[in-house]
């Protein structure tokens, strides 16, 4: 196998983390599932992922030759298109929120509290923001064990509520598998399953814990000045039926589409380089 396969695998896995922990913009009335993705600025999130999965590629380590980089480069046309996964998401959320969990998932991102968060989440996700929430975020988190334990408590029961560390390390995983048994199967020298995981889980040691501090390095950020009276409330929206159905069934039609956008940038990637399907 080429020697930039595995640093390519770990790009792709880098994706778990374009996905906000709680994304959201201001708040209109909202009563279907597509009306509440858009009050709460899913699309906007779905946007970012295509030009952050190119950006990793350019930050890993080395310089692909000039033939690896037309061939990502290809591979990346129309890869994850907001406009496709959107439809596609919502067709896998489709029925399965009542009409009470869509009414409270609405009240809240109408509210005041719910624009109040929103706001300093699409102001934190902003590109040329990055390099602060990494940073800063860290070093917040860091000081919140003497200074304010408190609060470092909730930012983690925040992460519980919403499973962003199960769900991150799933996600990206199954990307990665996907990803994996295409460009393998694109070459002509697919693998047996366990051993693609195998060569999955050794390039993606530490995963898990990587996953654990980008969530709670993000929410120290995030979060850094809301007051606790208002972190409280917003923990309670997250882990209330409507709040938690509403991610438990968004991160699964997220994590299976992302997976199928994945699975065929793999194969478009080896195709452009010259590889045919066995």
């Amino acid at each position: 196998m080429p020697s930039f396969l595995p640093p390519l695998t770990r790009m792709a896995l880098v994706l778990y983390c374009l996905v906000p922990l709680i994304a959201g913009t201001v708040a209109a009335p909202a009563q279907t599932i597509s009306e509440i993705n858009k009050a709460n600025g899913f699309h906007e999130m779905l946007m970012g992922i295509g030009p952050g999965f190119t950006a990793a590629v350019k930050s890993a380590p080395g310089t692909p030759v000039q033939k690896v980089q037309d061939a990502l480069a290809a591979a990346m046309e129309g890869a994850f298109d907001p406009n496709k996964m959107e439809t596609a998401i919502e067709a896998r959320m489709a029925d399965k929120l009542s009409a009470k969990d869509l009414s409270d998932l609405a009240a809240f991102y109408a509210s005041p509290l719910g624009k109040q968060v929103t706001a300093l989440e699409i102001q934190a996700a902003a590109p040329e923001t990055r390099e602060a929430k990494k940073i800063e975020g860290a070093k917040i988190l860091g000081e919140l064990a003497s200074r304010d334990p408190a609060r470092l408590a909730l930012y983690r029961k925040m992460m519980d509520d919403i499973s962003a560390v199960d769900t991150g390390e799933a996600v990206a995983l199954n990307m990665g598998y996907a990803m994996l048994t295409e460009m393998l199967g694109a070459a002509g020298k697919p693998l047996p399953d366990d051993q693609v995981m195998a060569l999955l889980r050794k390039q993606t040691e530490g995963l898990r814990r990587d996953i654990d501090s980008d969530a709670m390095e993000s929410a120290a950020y995030i979060y850094r000045d809301m007051s606790m009276a208002d972190l409280k409330l917003y923990e309670a929206f997250l882990a209330s039926p409507a709040g938690g159905r509403y991610y438990d069934q968004m991160q699964v039609a997220l994590g299976a589409v992302m997976t199928d956008e994945a699975r065929s940038f793999g194969h478009r990637f080896f195709v452009a380089l010259g590889y045919r399907k066995a």
